[in-house]
């Protein structure tokens, strides 16, 4: 039976702006082939977009990152600046064979510095209108592409789109599963209303960022540290003027058990938690800054309870009773869970706030925190 589609329209009125919906009847929409014929920009300086991809051995999923990127790779808009961070196996290689045929491909080599000093490194390179962050070991959907360039026309400093979690035999599921709005929306409406919605999942990938924009309001990735792309993403949407969503898959994020947050390695997980005490703060100054109204400050003041959740769920992973110790030790130290308490806003997160502490002093044993996300 041939697919059929209902579009409708409604409004939400959200702190003074207007929200408007795109609601269709089609749960699972497929992107629609589009044509990504541009005419030619060779030797222009600045190219539509720049996508920056770190990498660190990365030659086991390059392959099939380069294949999800024929088509852009054919545009004479684009260019791909691929950081080999290091790699000791043949990332940088591949790249090299792929650059020597496509000269928008740009291969930037460094010692092994960490994904952030690679993303740094990366976009101190770009030179396009708009910056796209994409992982090595994940794939874009090219059919977007159009789409999306369409959207940045308008000069947003974010296009946000769809995106689908990619797990090894089971069906591929959509990142957002509530209705976003299609009309330009600020950054303080885009991030009250995902948190509202319960998906605000800071995916660094999920954004085409103004180059500029990032520039002016001085947004880096911080060095040392592993998931600071919550820090960026977070200052990113909240300073930003305006937010075009696109409702098409334009990213396969292919969930990779090698990865860091897949890891059950020790050092791995201390790593993490150390990056998580550091993210906290990070988002604290984000959101003393931040000009929001009242309710969505308490928003994000919620959204930092809910990340300081990942260090108890982080140190029950570790299988090293020494190393448990030393969490607790550490939050003690730095009286952590109790700094948690200005900045609850509701039960929930007084109850989650409560429960860390009591796992802090040792009153609860080590495990899943309720309520965790």
């Amino acid at each position: 039976m041939a697919s059929h589609r209902a579009d409708a329209r409604m409004q939400l009125r959200s702190n003074g702006s207007h929200i408007i919906f795109h609601v269709s009847s089609n749960v699972a929409c497929a992107p629609h082939p589009l044509n990504l014929a541009r005419p030619s920009l060779a030797g222009s300086p600045h190219p539509r977009l720049s996508i920056v991809t770190p990498a660190f051995n990365a030659g086991k999923f390059l392959p099939t990152l380069m294949a999800s990127m024929t088509a852009v790779t054919e545009r004479d808009d684009v260019e791909w600046i691929l950081v080999d961070d290091g790699s000791t196996d043949n990332t940088a290689a591949l790249f090299a064979e792929l650059a020597t045929t496509h000269p928008n491909c740009r291969l930037v080599q460094q010692s092994n510095g960490g994904v952030a000093a690679a993303r740094n490194r990366g976009f101190d390179e770009s030179r396009g209108e708009y910056v796209w962050f994409v992982d090595a070991d994940d794939e874009v959907v090219a059919n977007a592409f159009a789409a999306l360039d369409v959207a940045a026309h308008d000069g947003s400093d974010l296009i946000a789109f769809q995106a689908t979690r990619v797990v090894a035999d089971e069906p591929d599921a959509k990142i957002f599963r509530c209705q976003k709005p299609i009309n330009v929306v600020s950054g303080e409406v885009w991030v009250s209303l995902l948190i509202a919605q319960k998906e605000w999942r800071h995916f660094l990938w999920q954004y085409w960022y103004r180059r500029q924009f990032l520039i002016d309001r001085q947004i880096r990735f911080a060095s040392g540290i592993v998931h600071e792309d919550i820090g960026v993403v977070t200052a990113a949407a909240l300073h930003a003027a305006n937010v075009r969503y696109v409702d098409q898959v334009a990213y396969r994020y292919r969930v990779n058990p090698e990865s860091l947050s897949s890891s059950r390695d020790g050092k791995r997980l201390m790593t993490r938690i150390e990056s998580y005490f550091a993210v906290i703060e990070q988002l604290r100054d984000i959101n003393r800054q931040a000009r929001v109204p009242p309710a969505t400050r308490r928003q994000l003041r919620g959204e930092v309870v809910g990340q300081a959740l990942q260090v108890f769920e982080v140190a029950k992973q570790l299988d090293d009773r020494i190393a448990r110790h030393y969490v607790i030790d550490e939050c003690r130290r730095r009286r952590f869970a109790q700094s948690l308490f200005a900045d609850v806003t509701n039960f929930k997160r007084f109850r989650q706030a409560l429960t860390m502490w009591l796992k802090q002093m040792g009153y609860l044993p080590m495990g899943r925190v309720k309520g965790a996300r």
